[in-house]
C-alpha cells in the first residue's frame, strides 16, 4: 500500500461516526496484507488462460475467436510471420494472405504455405481503392511500404535506404470479399508499415455491416512514414464504426516513449 493510502485508512477510521477509536497495529497490518493478496489475486486473474490477460496477443486472440476452422486476413504478410501464428493458435484457420512484394510472395511464403489449400497467397497490396501504386522497398524488407520513410530525428529507421521502387496491383477488402464470397471474417490483421487507414477505408462495407469480428493492427506513435495516420485517427475511425479497443500488446518503447505497437479491436 502506497503512503497516500495507508493515510486515507486512517482518515476513514477517524471520520466514521462508528470508529471510537484509532485503528491498531493489528489493523493496520490486516489492511496492508489484505490489500496486497487482492492486488496477486489479480494479476494472477489476468494471466489465467481461460480468461482475456490484456498482455498475450495469442492467447487473448484464440479467447476471442473461440473457432477452430476462422476465416482470418493477413495484410501485409512479409515472409509470413502472422500466418505461422494463426495456424498455431487454430486447428483449421482459412487464412487470404496479401503482400506486395512479389519475391516474398513467390520465395519464403510459396515454400511455406504454398502447398497448404487453406491458404490463399496474394501478390497484391490492399488500399482505399482498385489500382496500382509504387511500392518502396527497404533493405530490412519488413519496412516496405507505399509511403516514403520519415527522415526525422525522432525516426530510428530515418537512414533505411531504399533498395528498389515497383509498381505493384493493390485491391480492396470489399472488392475481393464480394469476388470471392467470403463470409463472416473473424480477424483482419493489418501491418502495412503506414498504410493501414486506407486498408480500413477500404473495407467500409464490411466494416459497417459487421462482418469483420476483430480487428489486429500495427500503430505507430512516432513519425516513421510520411502521411502515417495518428493513434486517434485510427481509434476514431474505428470506434465510429462499432469497434472498442480491447488493448495495445507488444509495445515497443524508443527514448523511454511508445514508438509503436499492436492494436486489437473487437466489434461490439
Amino acid at each position: 500500500m502506497a503512503q497516500n493510502d495507508l493515510s486515507h485508512c486512517f482518515l476513514i477510521m477517524k471520520l466514521s461516526p462508528n470508529a471510537v477509536r484509532t485503528p491498531t497495529p493489528w489493523f493496520v497490518l490486516r489492511s496492508l496484507v489484505s490489500q496486497a493478496l487482492g492486488r496477486s489475486n489479480q494479476i494472477i486473474q489476468s494471466y489465467r488462460k481461460d480468461r482475456i490477460s490484456h498482455v498475450d496477443l495469442e492467447q487473448d486472440i484464440r479467447l476471442l475467436v473461440p473457432k477452430k476452422d476462422p476465416l482470418l486476413i493477413d495484410v501485409g504478410a512479409n515472409a509470413g510471420q502472422t500466418v505461422h501464428m494463426f495456424k498455431r493458435l487454430f486447428e483449421r484457420p482459412v487464412i487470404h494472405a496479401f503482400e506486395p512484394n512479389r519475391s516474398l510472395v513467390g520465395g519464403q511464403l510459396a515454400a511455406a504455405f504454398g502447398q497448404d489449400k487453406n491458404v490463399m497467397l496474394n501478390a497484391a497490396g490492399l488500399g482505399a481503392q482498385e489500382g496500382t501504386l509504387t511500392l518502396h522497398q527497404f533493405e530490412k524488407d519488413q519496412m516496405s511500404s507505399f509511403l516514403p520513410m520519415e527522415r526525422g530525428k525522432r525516426n530510428p529507421y530515418a537512414d533505411e535506404a531504399v533498395v528498389a521502387s515497383c509498381e505493384v496491383p493493390v485491391w480492396t477488402l470489399d472488392h475481393y470479399a464480394k469476388k470471392h464470397g467470403l463470409g463472416k471474417i473473424d480477424l483482419l490483421k493489418t501491418d502495412t508499415q503506414g498504410y493501414d487507414l486506407q486498408v480500413l477505408l477500404g473495407a467500409e462495407e464490411q466494416l459497417a455491416s459487421g462482418n469483420i469480428g476483430l480487428i489486429m493492427l500495427e500503430i505507430n506513435f512516432i513519425p516513421l512514414y510520411v502521411g502515417q495516420p495518428a493513434f486517434g485517427e485510427l481509434d476514431a475511425f474505428l470506434r465510429k464504426r462499432g469497434y472498442a479497443l480491447v488493448d495495445l500488446y507488444e509495445k515497443i518503447w524508443v527514448e523511454n516513449r511508445i514508438a509503436w505497437c499492436n492494436g486489437l479491436y473487437q466489434k461490439i
